[in-house]
Parts: structure tokens; C-alpha cells; sequence
């Protein structure tokens, strides 16, 4: 099974938009969380120097994801934020816990 991780992550502003473009890829599901760090653009005006941010997880087949990757770049491009990260990461096993079974590479 090669399934790929794909996480995304992107100040709150941002994330209608991301959305909007993970679903026109043909993206069917998604993970968001509320997460907050700093990195390059720290919250100076704040004693502890968090900024809110989403997290995006998606998990695809590994033919998919460069597509996706690609799509997210462009619309950061395309919307002139170029802020955010990317990470993907492969996938050992991927079971739905409902079932138990190993989630197929087809269902994703």
C-alpha cells in the first residue's frame, strides 16, 4: 500500500480558500486542526509569540498526492499569501478503525 500524508498548514485567514481548492483537486476527505506555533512569523505583540494556525491532514494514494501538492503550491501562488508549510509523509498502515480492516488505496 503506498499511501501518502499530506499535511498542510496555514494561518486561519487562509483556510476557505485552501478548502475551495482541496475540493476542486477531487480531494474527499480531510482532517483540520486548530494548532498554534511560531516559526517565521512570530506574534511579537504577545508575551508567548503564538500565531493560530489550521492543520490540513489528508491521506492519498501515492499517484494522487503530487497532484495535490502541486495544487497547493499554485493556489498559494495564485493568492499571493506564499505563507504556511507542507509536509508529506509516508503512510506504513492506514486501518479504519470501524471495521478493522486496512483502508484500501482505491477508497482515498
Amino acid at each position: 500500500m503506498n499511501v501518502k500524508r499530506i499535511s498542510i498548514i496555514v494561518p486561519v485567514e487562509c483556510f476557505d480558500k485552501l478548502e475551495t481548492c482541496l475540493r476542486g483537486t477531487g480531494v474527499h476527505g480531510l482532517t483540520v486542526t486548530h494548532v498554534r506555533g511560531f516559526g517565521e512569523h512570530a506574534n511579537f505583540y504577545q508575551r508567548d509569540l503564538l500565531v493560530d494556525n489550521i492543520r490540513v491532514d489528508i491521506y492519498t494514494g501515492e499517484d494522487r498526492a503530487e497532484g495535490i501538492i502541486d495544487s497547493v503550491i499554485n493556489f498559494q501562488a495564485e493568492d499571493y499569501t506564499h505563507t504556511g508549510l507542507l509536509a508529506v509523509e509516508s503512510v506504513e498502515r492506514l486501518v479504519n478503525l470501524r471495521t478493522g480492516e486496512e483502508v484500501a488505496v482505491s477508497n482515498l
